[in-house]
């Protein structure tokens, strides 16, 4: 071989070398610049090892940790003795955190950068007794108490009052995003929940701070108790109109989930079935709402006979408890034409949202007067204040849950009319709806003030 030719052909080698350990050194310089500043998509999730997330030997991401503005050294514990909760989360970069409860894990998503920092927050969890308790404490420096327990054998713990501060927010917006708010009844004690296993929780009662509208209660053809309904929640119009179709029979287009579906149709609003326009579309309830409510068993009993001096609070308490029900009063004093429907009776119903008790605006009665009105029959609650120191007295014709038992006819549910007391009315007459509901055990409340423009908001 030619010396010449052989040094072009080592030349040739040397380039070829040269140019490889180039491309190499672009490609590993391009690489470190990717995963350092490129877009990628990624999502990490970090496991449980001895109660505590595992988030080391991973570059893309670490942590710090907050309760309050207070830093912690490492994240808390699931199950901690300071109850503290996930609460939110900041990250850097745009990246996100969805908090996996059940894995007491992060996953982070939308990691753009490696070495992204995310905070995440951590607070006390405040729910059902233990918020109450907290707020009946500083309470008890108040003249008038705003909490107080009932005088049942389940000592549920109410707001009583004219003007309890008391708003929540569920997470309901009307078309505008305006916070949609209800009030906190109060913490009901063994309240039995059917998602799943059946289990006695304490948990806490919300109702809607303003009514959706007025309507039958339930209304019938004219050959079933002469036209004016039937009273029975578990077949109540009103009933099918505020619940999912998975809890009732479908038996008439009218109405059928409208509020709970945010739909538009017809409601019933009279005798004979009559009916007329409704829409929900902007004041139904919202998805995010409706994963906040338990499914309960609600108590839809009543008293054995009529008399209105028995109605006082701790008494209609154990009447809506009992297996008393709407008709069986009607049937005995032979109600004939008036008590002649063919509905199954019941003392109890499971389902998401009802409508106040009659013992709840018992309850809700405060002031000075509170030991006075916890005496009276409610049927006399317009006398002594107690109606303007009940705060759940309505602002027009209220319905409640409970059937009332009648000689006459088997039609008649206790409402409580504009002026604040107990009375009965029949269920065919348009009157005020104000939904009922059980928050569920897992929810969280933040710290507030309960005013409507500093409401607690449930999570």
């Amino acid at each position: 071989m030619k010396l010449e030719n052989f040094k072009d052909e080592n030349k040739t080698k040397r380039k070829k070398i040269l140019i490889s350990i180039g491309v190499i050194t672009i490609i590993g310089t391009s690489l470190l610049l990717y995963k350092t500043f490129a877009s990628f998509k990624s999502e990490v999730t970090y496991p449980m090892m001895n109660d505590q997330i595992n988030y080391y030997g991973d570059d893309n991401v670490y942590f710090a940790f907050y309760n309050g503005d207070q830093e912690l050294d490492e994240m808390p514990q699931k199950g901690n003795s300071e109850n503290l909760v996930f609460d939110h989360a900041d990250c850097e970069n745009g990246a996100t955190v969805k908090w996996k409860e059940e894995r007491w894990a992060p996953l982070v998503k939308n990691l753009t950068k490696s070495k992204t920092k995310c905070t995440l927050y951590f607070s006390e969890k405040i729910y059902g007794t233990k918020l109450l308790e907290k707020r009946e404490e500083n309470e008890k420096l108040k003249e008038e108490p705003e909490l107080m327990y009932d005088d049942t054998d389940d000592g549920n713990l109410r707001y009583v009052g004219s003007s309890p501060n008391n708003y929540i927010d569920i997470g309901d917006r009307d078309s505008k995003g305006q916070i949609i708010l209800w009030r906190i009844i109060g913490v009901m004690k063994n309240v039995t929940v059917v998602d799943g296993e059946e289990k006695q929780e304490d948990l806490i009662k919300i109702i809607r701070a303003d009514s959706i509208g007025d309507y039958s209660w339930d209304s019938s053809l004219t050959a079933v108790n002469g036209g004016s309904g039937v009273n029975e929640w578990s077949q109540a119009d009103i009933m099918k109109l505020l619940n999912p179709e998975s809890v009732y029979t479908k038996e008439s287009e009218i109405g059928n989930s409208l509020y709970w579906n945010n739909g538009s149709g017809q409601c019933y609003s009279s005798s004979n079935n009559a009916n007329k326009t409704c829409d929900f579309t902007s004041n139904g309830i919202s998805e995010e709402a409706k994963n906040k409510i338990a499914k309960v068993r609600w108590n839809t009993g009543t008293f054995e006979t009529y008399s209105a001096s028995e109605w006082t609070a701790n008494a209609t308490y154990y009447a809506e408890r009992s297996e008393n029900n709407g008709k069986k009063f009607c049937e005995d004093q032979g109600g004939g034409g008036r008590c002649n429907d063919a509905v199954d009776r019941t003392t109890t119903w499971d389902g998401y949202i009802g409508l106040m008790y009659p013992s709840d605006f018992g309850y809700a009665v405060g002031k000075s007067v509170k030991d006075i009105c916890l005496k009276e029959s409610m049927y006399s609650y317009r006398n002594d204040g107690c109606n303007d120191a009940d705060w759940l007295k309505p602002i027009s014709d209220e319905w409640t849950l409970t059937p009332i038992p009648y000689s006459g006819s088997a039609y008649y549910v206790f409402y409580i009319p504009t002026a604040g007391y107990l009375y009965l009315r029949d269920v065919r007459r348009a009157s005020s709806i104000r939904p009922v509901a059980f928050l569920k055990s897992s929810i969280s409340l933040s710290n507030a003030s309960g005013e409507s423009s500093d409401p607690f908001v449930a999570s």
